[in-house]
């Protein structure tokens, strides 16, 4: 019984050092810090603050899977749905924008490179960008 104790504890401890993105960390609002990074010969290069003539909408991902930006439906061409799954350390869209004049590459996923209470940082293969949690 000592074993199985022992044998359980360190299985429990084992798992929780993993650093599995769950959605329930990705749940709420976020809100875009205008910091951006570019892959640069394959090494992440420095953070950049981008400049924009219009505000960046902050975006958000719903209990039921729901994705918003600004408060409505985000689906934009190519790069996200209306709704959203996490695998692992990556977002998948779904519920996708009909967009008949544009040819996408891939299906629109982000990876998620940071996730805590306060900082998400999510991107695709070139670039990322940094958004602080709002609720």
């Amino acid at each position: 019984m000592k074993k199985l104790v022992v044998a359980l504890g360190i299985t429990i401890g084992l798992l929780s050092c993993q650093s599995d993105i769950s959605p329930k960390k990705l749940i709420g609002e976020w809100s875009p810090t205008y910091e951006m990074q570019q892959k640069e010969n394959g090494k992440w290069g420095k953070w950049v603050t981008i400049n924009t003539l219009m505000a960046l909408p902050n975006i958000e991902f719903k209990t039921s899977g729901a994705f918003l930006r600004d408060g409505k439906p985000g689906a934009e061409c190519c790069s996200a749905g209306n709704k959203y799954t996490v695998k692992d350390k990556t977002i998948f869209f779904s519920d996708l924008k009909d967009c008949p004049n544009v040819s996408c590459v891939t299906g629109p996923q982000w990876t998620i490179y940071q996730l805590d209470s306060k900082v998400m940082v999510i991107g695709s293969a070139e670039s990322r960008s940094k958004y602080l949690r709002v609720k």
